[in-house]
């Protein structure tokens, strides 16, 4: 803020929109996944507690990448001539393409795989119901004894 400028990019993951999934092929998933739904959450309230200000906040989410990350358990390099992951993944290169493009054009959720940008609209109006349920009295189909 102090500068005039800047942004925050945070790395979540597609997981963080995992919710009911069923835990093939990833099971155990709740705590990465809920990690990465709170960095979506966090990062959205944060952009636009930051609306007028000359600093933005974007979250970007990738699906699998073409990174280390299930190779290894992290304690040791993973040598360069090992294939990345068995399934490909989109390129890292083009995870940060995609961000900073976001970015440029004040996309706050970047998902770089997703052609339908819409996707994250019909998001935001699903979550703007929900908050509807912001009543002082209970919904009818809670009200058994009424």
């Amino acid at each position: 803020m102090a500068r005039g400028r800047g942004a925050v990019i945070n790395v979540a993951s597609l997981l963080a929109f995992a919710g009911d999934l069923p835990p093939d092929p990833l099971p155990r998933r709740a705590v990465y996944a809920g990690s990465k739904g709170y960095a979506v959450t966090f990062t959205r309230t944060l952009a636009a507690e930051l609306t007028g200000t000359p600093v933005r906040a974007q979250v970007v989410c990738p699906g699998l990448t073409a990174t280390e990350f299930h190779l290894d358990a992290g304690d040791t390099p993973v040598s360069g001539d090992r294939r990345v992951h068995e399934e490909g993944g989109m390129p890292a290169a083009d995870v940060v393409t995609a961000s900073l493009a976001a970015l440029e054009t004040g996309e706050v959720v970047c998902v770089p795989g997703l052609t339908d940008a819409g996707a994250v609209t019909r998001l935001a109006e699903a979550e703007l119901d929900l908050r509807a349920g912001s009543e002082r009295r209970l919904a009818p189909r809670y009200a058994h004894g009424e």
